[in-house]
């Protein structure tokens, strides 16, 4: 059987094999504690349903907005490169990508300013984009200006991944499933929230010590889940 390769498929065959290509891939994987910052979004979903309010809070957007302001700290993962004429291209704006996954293959919408945006309008933003994008009526526009993506295959499974770069990005951040593990806290074995996160980056553009560091500060932003939830309003 024999089945042409078209529209989304194509493109998207098109964009991988562009950036396994042209981009040096390297990969830093760690694990979250997100125990407290999970038990804060599901009391703030509450809060909110029983206050009739539309819309939820989901770790998708709270990790979204953690990665964008720890992209102002690590500027080298929010850039692009431009090999012709040498040079490193900073951007000064927070574009952010999430992978979404529609009948007609994976696509990539774009929230625009995810640094100014609350919680709630980040989870808004992504609902919307991920709904428009499943009944096909998403427009180009909305797939364009990312600067960083984050892909979710944690909700389907699997306990990690190593992400494809959206190219010309230079890094990308895959979550896992997030499960409660047996960890040691204290000398004593207890049972955590647990969040895998695997950085995918240009080797280019940014060496292991700069990836460390920087997943190393997105774990601090999320097991501090004051410092997020704050940003509500």
């Amino acid at each position: 059987e024999k089945e042409a390769l078209r529209s989304i498929r194509r493109k998207v065959a098109r964009k991988m094999v562009t950036s396994m290509v042209l981009v040096p891939h390297v990969a830093h994987m760690d694990e979250v504690d997100v125990t407290e910052l999970e038990t804060a979004r599901r009391r703030e979903n509450a809060r909110l349903e029983a206050a009739g309010e539309v819309g939820k809070l989901t770790m998708l957007a709270l990790v979204m907005k953690a990665t964008a302001l720890c992209l102002r700290q690590f500027p080298q993962f929010n850039a692009s490169l431009d090999p012709f004429r040498g040079e490193l291209i900073y951007k000064k704006y927070y574009n952010l990508g999430f992978a979404a996954d529609t009948a007609r293959g994976l696509v990539v919408p774009v929230v625009k300013g995810v640094d100014r945006k609350n919680l709630r309008e980040i989870s808004a933003a992504i609902a919307a984009l991920a709904r428009r994008a499943r009944d096909g009526s998403i427009g180009v526009e909305d797939f364009r200006g990312g600067t960083f993506t984050v892909t979710n295959i944690g909700m389907l499974g699997g306990t990690g991944l190593i992400p494809t770069i959206n190219y010309p990005e230079v890094a990308i951040l895959g979550m896992g499933r997030i499960a409660d593990k047996p960890v040691v806290r204290g000398g004593e074995i207890v049972v955590r929230t647990m969040l895998p996160l695997t950085l995918a980056f240009d080797h280019r553009m940014a060496d292991g010590a700069d990836a460390a560091r920087f997943v190393n500060e997105l774990k601090a932003c999320l097991t501090n889940p004051l410092a997020l939830l704050s940003r509500l309003v």
